[in-house]
């Protein structure tokens, strides 16, 4: 990705966004696979960041590389954030979530990506949220009570 390519996004030009959303899919669907629960809502969730994104382009001041990626996963997690308050489930007890017959692998060690996110939705949807962002996205506690 390069700072032309930022810039004709910002112009809305059409085929540069289509280059754009090619080259960040592959970079925030595993944000998205992460707070959602199975792969169509992680679809979904990307999309919807993806629209964000360029409906807000204007806002991100910088035209380097690293900083534009840092924004874009920035709100690609809030997005996700969002649609957690939307849906305003109640926020389930990690004990009511143990009492579910637990039938792991013994074998940590072969367990591969999928087996790690499947595990993750028996978490109750506030609990893996605080992980994924305390753990995999490398917020503070204190970022992370202001975020929920």
């Amino acid at each position: 990705m390069r700072k032309k390519l930022i810039n004709k996004c910002k112009n809305l030009e059409r085929k540069a966004q289509r280059e754009m959303v090619d080259h960040l899919s592959p970079f925030l669907f595993p944000i998205c696979r992460r707070y959602a629960s199975n792969f169509e809502d992680a679809k979904d969730l990307l999309q919807e960041s993806l629209i964000s994104i360029f409906n807000n382009m204007h806002k991100c001041h910088s035209e380097e590389v690293i900083p534009f990626k840092s924004w874009c996963k920035k709100i690609t997690i809030n997005t996700a954030l969002g649609n957690i308050r939307k849906r305003n489930n109640p926020i389930d007890s990690f004990q009511e979530s143990n009492a579910k017959e637990n039938n792991l692998p013994s074998i940590y060690s072969k367990l591969n990506t999928e087996d790690i996110l499947k595990m993750l939705n028996f978490f109750p949807e506030r609990h893996r949220d605080v992980f994924n962002l305390f753990i995999l996205d490398g917020y503070t506690h204190k970022e992370i009570s202001e975020l929920l």
